[in-house]
């Protein structure tokens, strides 16, 4: 499989359904039209970018998503990947790797030196993952639903 990621601003409705069924890979519920509207919302303009790796086949295997944030504690902006999912039939290729690379070189254009990964509590793997390529944990994050 050719590793080339495409920086997304429009969806086709095979995208769309290619990006539900990764998200859902990471344990959350969602349908198509609730995940176009996200992906509507999560623009360039409003300071997001979004990546897909697709296969031969040009079915999106693997998807990352990015914000740049402003701090109180820093006068440079923070790059966050909020989003980073490969299929399984994607992984152990350096799928992950190409895009953690791609979010790295944008957050770099952005201007951000200090990048941060959202990763969910119980993925081991995924902790290795970042872990092996530089990241560390620093501080717990909190979580209330209301």
């Amino acid at each position: 499989m050719t590793l080339s990621v495409e920086s997304m601003t429009t969806w086709s409705d095979a995208d769309v359904a290619d990006v539900t069924a990764l998200v859902r890979l990471l344990g959350h519920t969602v349908d198509e039209p609730a995940m176009r509207a996200r992906l509507a919302r999560l623009t360039p303009e409003a300071g997001h970018r979004t990546w897909l790796v697709r296969d031969d086949d040009g079915r999106a295997v693997a998807v990352a998503g990015a914000q740049v944030t402003w701090a109180y504690a820093s006068d440079e902006p923070t790059a966050q990947l909020l989003l980073l999912v490969v299929d399984p039939t994607a992984r152990r290729l350096g799928t992950g790797s190409v895009l953690i690379g791609t979010f790295e070189t944008w957050a770099s254009e952005q201007g951000a030196r200090r990048l941060s990964a959202v990763s969910a509590a119980a993925t081991d793997s995924a902790h290795r993952f970042y872990q092996k390529r530089g990241y560390h944990e620093a501080g717990v994050r909190y979580t209330r639903i209301v």
